[in-house]
This record gives C-alpha cells, structure tokens and sequence, in this order.
C-alpha cells in the first residue's frame, strides 16, 4: 500500500512539521497489503483562511488504484493550538474524514477498515514519541 500525505496550508498550520513526521506511517503502509484493488492512498491535508470556498475533491482511479482525496482542516482551530496537539488534531481529522469517504464506497478488495485501524495504531505510536516542541529540529522522548 502506497500512503502520500502533503499540504496545503497557511504557514501558521505548520503542516509541513506534521507530515513530515508521519513519514513513519508512510514507511509502515508500504510494507502491508489491504487488497488488490486500491494499491494507494494520497492524502491532502487543506487548511488555508480561505477554506470556506474550497470543496474536497474524492476520487478512485480504478486503473491505478489510488484513492485521492482531501481533507479539510480548519485554521481557525489548528493556529492556536501546541504542536502536539495539532498533530492530534490533524491525526484525529484523517482518521475521522477518511472513515466517512471510505466506508461510503463499496470496494471488492479492500480492507479499509483494517487499514484505518492500523493507520490509528501508526499515528498513536508518533504521538506517543513526539514530545511537543514547536522549534529547532524534531525531538523524540528519551529511549530514542
């Protein structure tokens, strides 16, 4: 399974920290089959001011088998927040968004539902190491 998160945001969201972090869930669904019929999923996150305008975009390519899709984020609610809890915020949005656009489709081969289950997994893990700091380099929890 091929997982892409990106973003596109307002600076402020600091998005570009997050998805770069989840570059451990990317690495872990690479590894791991949920079927034949959607070989992807390419996430991206969208939280700019002018969200009110923008509508998510769903769509399967059969003949590639990704499923794409967006997923909105609202920049009201993420600026204020630590960087720890934006990352929950943005962990919890995913898992929540793409549950309903999931489990809307009807798929012969896919078990999406064990894919969110470890997509969960994946995301605790990070927020279990992550020790929330908003500057300088990235910083993991003693052990590390």
């Amino acid at each position: 399974m091929r997982l892409s998160i990106t973003s596109v945001s307002d600076w402020r969201a600091r998005l570009g920290r997050i998805t770069h972090h989840y570059d451990y869930a990317i690495a872990r669904s690479a590894r791991l089959s949920y079927g034949t019929e959607v070989t992807g999923v390419a996430l991206l996150l969208m939280c700019s001011g002018d969200s009110a305008d923008l509508k998510r975009r769903v769509r399967f390519r059969r003949k590639d088998a990704v499923f794409y899709t967006d997923i909105m984020l609202d920049l009201s609610v993420i600026i204020p927040l630590s960087m720890k809890d934006k990352m929950r915020y943005v962990s919890r949005e995913i898992l929540e968004q793409l549950f309903g656009q999931l489990s809307g489709r009807t798929f012969k081969d896919f078990d999406y539902k064990r894919f969110l289950r470890d997509l969960k997994r994946w995301f605790k893990r990070i927020d279990d190491r992550y020790d929330g700091h908003t500057s300088g380099p990235w910083h993991y929890a003693s052990g590390e």
